[in-house]
């Protein structure tokens, strides 16, 4: 296991290779905050947020053709700009665990890590991180977090009849375990729908078929399993389901979503509502609607509270809409807005 040293003295790195993958551990303990439901579950705040197009400020020919012209005005000074206002978000938020898609490589989690270890307050402290992506893509997923992660696996398609298979990012799985309470996590950035919607549908399909095979294998008898990410396609692209399944602990519906795989498989997506409407506020704002395309999707021993697309902090204009980033000024965000939601298992 190779070594990389970090600016902070309190952090250390350890690079797990496994289609570029990357962990770091705090040096003398970890924690994180502390939520006990009455029920003597445990909860944990966890958000997601697709980055766009966040490189770094080495240019290595695999970016965007945006990003290598030369009157682009990216640059170092451009480059740690967006770092500080990603350290910002991720300090207000507040979360246990902190989702990324779409960074470059695995050395930005060491420059966000930097960012965020300036406290002495150690439960507010990501002491755990990974990054993967496949080989010859620009952009992969990454993972923030105040608990271990534990048995890390990537999972990734690999179809070689017919079409000829674009790139695409893996599937990382992860468990998180809190006084005992274990709780299994699949990260996923699916295919875009750029080259057309129906076109590009192909290969959505695969991703979520792997993903329902992961998650059915880890929900075993009633564990905690949750799927996040950006999964680009609308909550009322996937199959709505129709069961009647219900909570025992608060009478509200535990599954209103069917994945499809070899096998159907249930889960509960906390855009819908009771009554079957939806969010109003959607996650992604294109072509002057929203789009709910980043999504949480649970089964199993859980449940999910306190969702919402987090449209109120600087990242967000005063109508919600995101602040996208522009790179012809240096100025903006993402144009995503991150998803939250308290996890209860």
């Amino acid at each position: 296991m190779n070594k990389i040293k970090l600016k902070s003295p309190f952090l250390r790195l350890a690079c797990r290779v496994q289609i570029l993958a990357l962990s770091f551990v705090f040096l003398f303990f970890s924690c994180g905050t502390s939520q006990k439901e009455n029920s003597g579950k445990e909860s944990l705040k966890v958000v997601n947020w697709n980055l766009q197009t966040f490189f770094d400020a080495s240019f290595d020919g695999n970016e965007y053709s945006e990003y290598r012209n030369g009157k682009s005005g990216w640059s170092k000074e451009r480059y740690e700009e967006r770092l500080d206002r990603l350290a910002s978000v991720i300090k207000e938020l507040d979360a246990d665990l902190f989702v990324m898609e779409e960074l470059e490589k695995e050395e930005q989690i060491q420059d966000i890590a930097n960012r965020l270890s300036g406290t002495f307050d150690f439960a507010k402290l990501y002491t755990h991180g990974f990054f993967a992506t496949t080989e010859g893509s620009s952009i992969g997923c990454a993972i923030l977090s105040r608990y271990p992660l534990e048995g890390i696996s990537v999972h990734t398609i690999d179809f070689r009849n017919g079409k000829k298979q674009p790139s695409m990012r893996p599937i990382i799985q992860f468990s998180l375990t809190k006084n005992k309470s274990k709780l299994t996590l699949f990260v996923n950035h699916w295919k875009s729908k750029s080259g057309g919607a129906e076109e590009s549908e192909i290969w959505r399909k695969r991703q979520e078929k792997l993903l329902v095979r992961l998650m059915q294998k880890a929900k075993g008898k009633d564990k905690a399993v949750l799927a996040l990410g950006d999964f680009n396609k609308d909550i009322w692209e996937f199959d709505i389901s129709e069961s009647d399944a219900q909570d025992s602990q608060n009478g509200e519906r535990k599954t209103n979503i069917m994945l499809h795989g070899e096998e159907k498989f249930a889960v509960y997506s906390p855009w819908i509502l009771e009554d079957g409407n939806c969010v109003t506020q959607g996650s992604y704002w294109y072509k002057n609607s929203w789009e709910r395309i980043d999504h949480f999707f649970a089964a199993g021993n859980i449940r999910l509270t306190d969702f919402k697309a987090e449209c109120s902090g600087e990242w967000a204009y005063e109508d919600g809409h995101p602040k996208r980033y522009q790179l012809w000024n240096g100025k903006g965000y993402s144009d995503h807005l991150p998803i939250s939601c308290t996890v209860i298992f």
